[in-house]
């Protein structure tokens, strides 16, 4: 095959694809998204007054250190930039906080087609469906936030900026606690090392410092104390046979909002499950070192390799967990994205992983995105309540809980088989993260 008919080689000729036409598609799928959300009604705002709510508490004399002490504290100080913003009100809150996300949402994808390779106009189009088969949830949460932060990551080292990956981790680590977990992930060659780790430290632990200061070390802790006190919410991979059982026989079980603002299930196996995913998520931390330690040893080591793993590590975070709310799909959203530009900027063809590989895992993540807004907010009523959709809601629940467990293995043998192979995909244009010169852009364009 010569390398103008491989469609895996920079260089090979595809169809242009247009920034106009993504612009199109994007305000089309915005307008289907919030014309959905407007005419059925969806309640999926309720987060988004929750934090108004607790701000306006705030603001009457509530402390610090007692204000919305489920999330790190400086998400405290980004959600009361909304709050004086919109005049207190409680509506204008609503509509601020959105128009913010709707703008990230549009930032992120500039910043896709900008990075450039021969992969950014799919990157673009992954991204725009994606936050579409997302639903409203995309835009009534902050999680948002930490997803972009974590795709910006990928775009940077692809930029030889590893000063600021570090920072953007750091920064998403203090919105979620999570991302921090991808830092490892950022370091890519030994001269680049200490920069990320310079950025990580500045940013994260700058804004763990300051929040020691402003709220005490109680308030710094207290999203750990709280996720280690939550039960075993409905939505999460083992949580699935208790809710099978469920819509089998209601009585058994029960469903209710608990005092961690979540809907937990209780009844016959509820400790058995909690304790199967507390071994499993120190088994997910093991899985995680593990995938570092070799992923470090390798001599060669590319940022499309970076993000793939990026991508098993929030994976396995989500599986592991007692807890699953849909906005946690946002969270691999960004790194995929970041990854499928990436591999515009890597000669993949017989190389592990292949970009018919990563076309697969852009697509099972559209798969598991769209059932997962069909559980939330579509059937979530009956899935809480009861009733005649119960069954229905609960097959749904089971069929992507499944299929998300499933996306983790396939999404593990290929980091493996890529950890073990011998040889790295080579860069278009450095072993490792280095920024393409203006005519490897020409040759690689689109």
């Amino acid at each position: 095959m010569t390398k103008a008919a491989d469609p895996d080689l920079p260089g090979s000729p595809r169809p242009r694809t247009s920034w106009r036409r993504l612009a199109v598609v994007w305000v089309v799928a915005r307008v289907i998204v919030f014309g959905t959300w407007a005419g059925f009604g969806l309640t999926t705002q309720g987060d988004v007054l929750y934090y108004w709510a607790r701000l306006h508490l705030m603001a009457t004399g509530t402390p610090l250190s007692r204000t919305l002490v489920e999330y790190p504290t400086p998400v405290v100080w980004f959600l009361d930039v909304w709050y004086w913003l919109s005049g207190q009100s409680r509506p204008a809150y609503v509509v601020v906080f959105v128009v913010s996300m709707l703008v990230l949402d549009l930032l992120f994808a500039v910043a896709l087609w900008r990075a450039g390779g021969t992969r950014h106009g799919f990157a673009v189009l992954f991204w725009v469906v994606f936050t579409f088969v997302m639903g409203p949830t995309t835009y009534m949460r902050f999680d948002l936030v930490p997803a972009v932060l974590g795709g910006l990551a990928v775009l940077s080292l692809l930029a030889r900026r590893e000063g600021l990956t570090g920072s953007l981790v750091g920064l998403g680590a203090a919105f979620k606690l999570w991302p921090a977990l991808l830092w490892p992930g950022t370091l890519g060659e030994r001269r680049g090392r200490g920069r990320s780790a310079l950025g990580f430290l500045v940013v994260g632990g700058g804004l763990a410092l300051v929040s020691v200061v402003a709220g005490g070390w109680s308030r710094l802790v207290s999203p750990l104390v709280w996720q280690q006190a939550r039960g075993l919410q409905i939505e999460s991979v083992w949580a699935t046979p208790l809710m099978l059982a469920r819509a089998i026989a209601p009585g058994r079980y029960e469903v209710a909002l608990s005092r961690w603002q979540a809907y937990e299930v209780t009844g016959d196996g509820t400790s058995t499950a909690l304790a199967a995913s507390s071994v499993a998520t120190l088994l997910g931390y093991l899985v995680i070192i593990a995938t570092y330690v070799l992923w470090l040893r390798r001599p060669d080591r590319t940022v499309v390799e970076a993000a793939l793993v990026m991508v098993l590590v929030v994976t396995v975070t989500i599986v592991t967990n007692k807890t699953f709310s849909p906005q946690y799909m946002m969270w691999v959203g960004g790194p995929v994205a970041g990854l499928l530009v990436a591999a515009g900027r890597t000669r993949s063809v017989g190389t592990v992983p292949s970009w018919h590989h990563l076309r697969a895992l852009a697509l099972s993540v559209l798969a598991l995105t769209l059932v997962t807004q069909l559980v939330y907010p579509v059937l979530y009523q009956p899935l809480v309540h009861g009733g005649p959709l119960l069954l229905l809601a609960t097959v749904v629940l089971v069929v992507r809980n499944l299929g998300l467990v499933a996306f983790l293995v396939w999404l593990g043998v290929l980091v493996w088989r890529m950890l073990v192979a011998p040889g790295s995909p080579q860069p278009v244009d450095s072993p490792v993260t280095g920024p393409m010169h203006h005519d490897e852009e020409r040759k690689v364009g689109p």
